[in-house]
């Protein structure tokens, strides 16, 4: 245990508990230099000059500080300075700030309540001395003092930053998202959530299985939900994996029927939910975040409470328009005319190929001028894409064949072909990626030759640290590549190099960035990078989905049952916001999702009271919900499908490009390059332990890899060839969710420390 962590306990233990609400200050003259004159003359006029004594100095009867009073951090947080010290008796502190030998602010704590407290004084750029004694006590003046180097930065708020030495006094309750109480209690999964003596709030899970358990919050993972650290006021998502193996990087493929067979199946099942803490207080967080209630989600996005931004170089949008007006998408700068994005699907290949008379990969190469006029019209949007997939593949597969050996090369062409003739930007979406050679090795990044990535780590590194080495690039598209995240599993995509540490929660996150970075490297300048997520787990195609979405609907309630597990809100988040950072990111995609508010249109494909309805009963016994209860409601007729969970990571996708929009793209224009630095070291806290590190560091493009291979946090700089100024992006996925980190690196001749919250990203200017 750390020197932190023994502080803390010893306070909560020793120290009064009082809570300081402050001071009132009297109110005085305002002060003038007629009126300091005046009082001068008047006193000498009236007085007679006194007989000055030698000043005796008063006694302090005060015992010595049982353990004396060590300063131990002072940090720049919030505007303010952030102060820890050592102590077992100290019930007040006098503290006074120089610069240049002179006090420029000073005062008192009042009450102290943690071993923590903070000035409320936001120092310029310079060199400073902070200095605190006891008040009832006598301390050591010469272990109360820390000189302190601030830089001056335009964004010195680390993301979701929040006092922690105020004991909050409301009750800590749960509030789920879409999980009612409907009477119907699982026994696998009990939250509860506590407030210590410390302040802090704890989360704990009383819920009993035969099998190990294994916890992932917001992408922390964690081997057992026992008074674990969480903040108020924030989504939490919470994923907990129950399986019969023995270890769940080497044999969690055992537990699905489409790796292991039937007969080989171990036992599996997931437990997801999100939620937020609520304690009357409210968290300042850099993005505008919708808390809704547990009763079902009926008001869409709540996208009136974002404050309207501007994308100056990027666009972003869905397949989905959200339902809501077109003034209020414009004012979040959500693509929804020429600049939206659009996949063509199987019809639209159908009147192509009629009209052409032949297959796509039947054309001769003077014929396929015509068939890029074709598809260009097929769509006002200016990037599109075809995904081809149709309903009877032995009789259409002619259409659009992926298996022609001209296949990739027809493809190739028609991206050329339309971008000269009509500037738009298009490519296949179904096909092999791009290709490329290294020393001697093969590699497509085509998502899914990357599912092994992690077994194959020190290969991607030497790409990294070499990169003159890549050789017969070949682009699936000439004019824009397609990257991205979702589908995969965050559960069972295991590493047996990682011993039973779960790595699959954070496997998928740096993989993904990891192959941006590649894709990178190996692209022409002018190749522009699209970003297509759909953050939800849709493989293995058997995975036992999540029983924890519940309505109360009408008289009854409707329960979800094929219930995709999702990617952690706040990873989605901040996935995004790094591909935004990447100059070669021009758009980012959301698959698609319901646009109903209602829940009611969940019955399009549910069971009612036990009997498939609606169109379950058309769909070959296919239904993704049930609906219990005393009627047989009437099926909806709207056509549109329900938002549900959808809500949660298109809020993400939206805040990334709100926090984009917040002075980062001034920065990250697209002309910016990365920086060098020095990564010095990192502090990080998991599970209540604390450990100093000094990182594995290259100024290369391999941060990614060197995280997961060394459990590291990561660090990326830009910075803006014209203006100068930079972007520091730090992230630590091996952080506990909640817990307070820091990390040190050096840019430019300059130490910058920094303290992290979690393990969300952090980033600033300067």
């Amino acid at each position: 245990m750390k020197t932190r962590q023994i502080i803390v306990l010893l306070w909560a233990f020793l120290t009064l508990s009082t809570t300081s609400f402050g001071q009132k200050k009297k109110k005085v003259p305002q002060d003038t230099t007629a009126t300091r004159a005046w009082v001068r003359s008047y006193v000498q006029s009236v007085l007679s000059t006194p007989v000055l004594q030698p000043e005796t100095p008063p006694s302090d009867n005060r015992p010595d500080c049982v353990a004396g009073l060590t300063l131990v951090s002072v940090v720049p947080v919030e505007k303010q300075l952030e102060v820890t010290f050592h102590s077992l008796d100290v019930q007040r502190i006098d503290y006074e700030v120089f610069q240049a030998q002179k006090v420029v602010f000073s005062g008192n704590t009042g009450q102290l309540t943690s071993p923590v407290f903070r000035i409320n004084y936001n120092p310029p750029k310079g060199q400073y001395e902070v200095k605190i004694k006891a008040k009832n006590c006598k301390s050591d003046p010469k272990t109360g003092i820390k000189t302190i180097q601030v830089a001056q930065i335009e964004n010195s708020t680390p993301a979701n930053v929040v006092p922690e030495n105020v004991i909050r006094t409301t009750p800590p309750r749960i509030i789920y998202y879409n999980y009612d109480d409907t009477g119907e209690e699982l026994s696998a999964i009990k939250l509860k959530v506590e407030r210590k003596q410390d302040g802090k709030l704890y989360l704990s899970d009383d819920g009993t299985m035969p099998f190990r358990s294994y916890y992932a919050i917001n992408g922390a993972t964690t081997s057992q939900l026992i008074q674990y650290p969480v903040r108020a006021g924030e989504w939490i998502h919470l994923v907990k994996w129950v399986a019969d193996i023995d270890n769940i990087n080497a044999d969690a493929w055992r537990t699905s029927v489409q790796y292991a067979g039937l007969k080989n199946k171990k036992f599996a099942q997931t437990y997801e939910c999100t939620f937020y803490v609520a304690d009357g207080t409210t968290t300042k967080l850099d993005y505008t975040q919708p808390l809704w209630k547990n009763e079902a989600h009926r008001d869409g996005l709540n996208l009136t409470y974002t404050p309207a931004f501007t994308l100056k170089n990027k666009r972003y949008g869905s397949e989905t328009i959200p339902n809501e007006s077109e003034t209020q998408l414009k004012n979040l700068s959500w693509a929804t005319g020429t600049d939206r994005y659009q996949l063509l699907y199987a019809n639209e290949v159908k009147d192509l190929t009629n009209r052409l008379g032949k297959g796509i990969t039947d054309l001769q190469d003077h014929e396929l001028d015509r068939a890029a006029d074709m598809l260009a019209s097929m769509t006002s949007s200016a990037y599109f894409a075809v995904d081809y997939e149709p309903h009877n593949p032995q009789a259409d597969n002619w259409r659009w064949n992926f298996d022609s050996g001209n296949f990739r090369s027809v493809m190739q062409k028609l991206s050329q072909r339309i971008y000269e003739r009509h500037k738009k930007y298009f490519y296949s979406w179904i096909g092999k990626g791009n290709r490329f050679a290294f020393r001697g090795k093969q590699f497509e990044l085509d998502g899914w030759a990357n599912d092994t990535w992690g077994n194959d780590l020190d290969t991607y590194l030497a790409i990294h640290e070499n990169p003159t080495e890549i050789t017969h690039v070949d682009l699936a598209a000439p004019t824009l590549t397609q990257v991205g995240f979702g589908y995969s599993s965050t559960t069972i995509n295991g590493d047996a190099a990682k011993g039973n540490e779960w790595v699959s929660p954070k496997l998928w996150y740096l993989r993904a960035l990891d192959v941006l970075n590649i894709q990178t490297l190996i692209t022409p300048p002018n190749e522009k990078l699209l970003l297509f997520v759909w953050p939800f787990e849709d493989k293995p195609a058997d995975a036992n989905r999540s029983p924890m979405t519940r309505l109360k609907w009408g008289q009854g309630y409707i329960k979800q049952v094929d219930n995709r597990v999702q990617y952690p809100h706040n990873l989605v988040r901040d996935a995004i916001f790094t591909y935004l950072c990447n100059p070669k990111h021009s758009y980012t995609q959301y698959w698609l999702f319901g646009n109903s508010y209602d829940p009611y249109d969940l019955l399009y494909w549910s069971k009612i009271n036990g009997q498939l309805s609606c169109h379950s009963q058309n769909a070959g016994g296919f239904f993704v919900s049930e609906y219990t209860g005393p009627d047989t409601p009437p099926c909806p007729t709207s056509g549109k499908g329900y938002i549900g969970k959808d809500a949660l990571s298109v809020s993400a996708m939206i805040q990334a490009h709100e926090l984009f929009a917040k002075g980062i793209q001034d920065v990250c224009d697209g002309t910016q390059v990365r920086d060098s630095f020095e990564f010095v070291q990192y502090v990080r806290q998991n599970s209540g332990v604390t450990e100093t590190q000094t990182p594995i560091h290259q100024n290369d493009t391999g941060e990614f890899a060197r995280a997961y291979k060394y459990g590291q946090p990561w660090v990326q700089l830009w910075k803006n060839p014209k203006s100068g100024k930079r972007v520091l992006l730090y992230q630590d996925l091996y952080a506990g969710a909640f817990e307070e980190g820091k990390f040190t690196v050096i840019v430019a001749g300059r130490s910058i420390t920094r303290t992290t919250q979690g393990n969300n990203l952090y980033y600033e200017i300067f």
